[in-house]
């Protein structure tokens, strides 16, 4: 398993900034957030993209995932509004090829977030519908789209392996796998054991403390997640893909690379994570 860094944690911070500290900590693996201000598809988006692979490559960077900004953007899969929704699926077909010009093999998905006027079947019908469509475009571009569950705090829709499952099943496009994001899966009561029987396995992992309650994004040991059995239970499924720091919050941000370091240094310890 490979431990990744993620430049979400960097947002008040310029990209180089970001890159060079993951160099500095010898994290040979990222996954990049496309959001401002580092990136952002509709802002000088080729230019923008070329540059930032030649940033990348020349610190030997490896992209193992891209995730465009979705939770708090205006796209949205599962909108009720067909023009709205088009809008997205336009959005993420941008990213998609975003994805593909800087060489990354997987991109991150969620199902958004259905209408509570409509039924949860309805809204479920057109996030379906719309990832049917991404797959469509991710298979001719050779990437796997990851599907992350959120938690019920931020979707009505996909919250848990059972709704990666029925997802997968629905829009049964080899392109389309499963992941695991920590927190996620602890309010759905799992482990990550119930994401391995998922149709293709675990594509991506996002490796998180967080206090239990809420959807808070914590460094490790910052909360009271058993991080340590997460871990156990991937490689005893075999997984061998990469566990992003996906680490969020204002006392983060002010000092990333520090926040950055204490995880690193944790994993580090257990001897279980390749950092290079």
């Amino acid at each position: 398993m490979k431990a990744a860094g993620m430049n979400i944690t960097f947002r008040h911070f310029p990209l180089t900034y970001f890159l060079d500290a993951m160099n500095e900590l010898g994290i040979g693996h990222i996954e990049l957030w496309a959001g401002e201000p580092h990136l952002y598809v509709y802002r000088n988006a080729l230019g923008t993209i070329r540059s930032i692979r030649q940033q990348v490559a020349a610190r030997n960077l490896k992209i193992v995932c891209y995730t465009p900004e979705q939770c708090v953007y205006p796209f949205n899969l599962a909108a009720s509004d067909s023009d709205w929704r088009q809008k997205s699926i336009e959005y993420f077909k941008d990213n998609l090829y975003a994805a593909a010009e800087l060489e990354a093999g997987t991109m991150l998905l969620t199902s958004g977030i259905g209408d509570f006027s409509v039924s949860l079947e309805e809204s479920w019908k057109y996030a379906a519908d719309s990832l049917f469509r991404l797959c469509e475009a991710a298979e001719r571009k050779g990437i796997t789209l990851a599907l992350e569950p959120l938690t019920r705090f931020e979707s009505n829709l996909i919250t848990d392996a059972g709704g990666v499952k029925r997802m997968l099943e629905e829009v049964g496009s080899p392109a389309l796998k499963g992941m695991i994001d920590t927190v996620a899966m602890q309010l759905a009561g799992e482990h990550p054991e119930d994401y391995w029987a998922l149709p293709g396995g675990v594509s991506h992992v996002h490796l998180i403390d967080g206090d239990g309650q809420s959807d808070a994004h914590l460094a490790l040991d910052d909360g009271v997640l058993n991080w340590r059995q997460y871990l156990a239970g991937l490689k005893q499924c075999g997984y061998e893909g990469a566990c992003t720091l996906e680490i969020m919050g204002y006392a983060y941000y002010r000092n990333p690379k520090d926040t950055m370091k204490q995880s690193i240094g944790k994993l580090q310890e257990l001897g279980v994570l390749s950092s290079g």
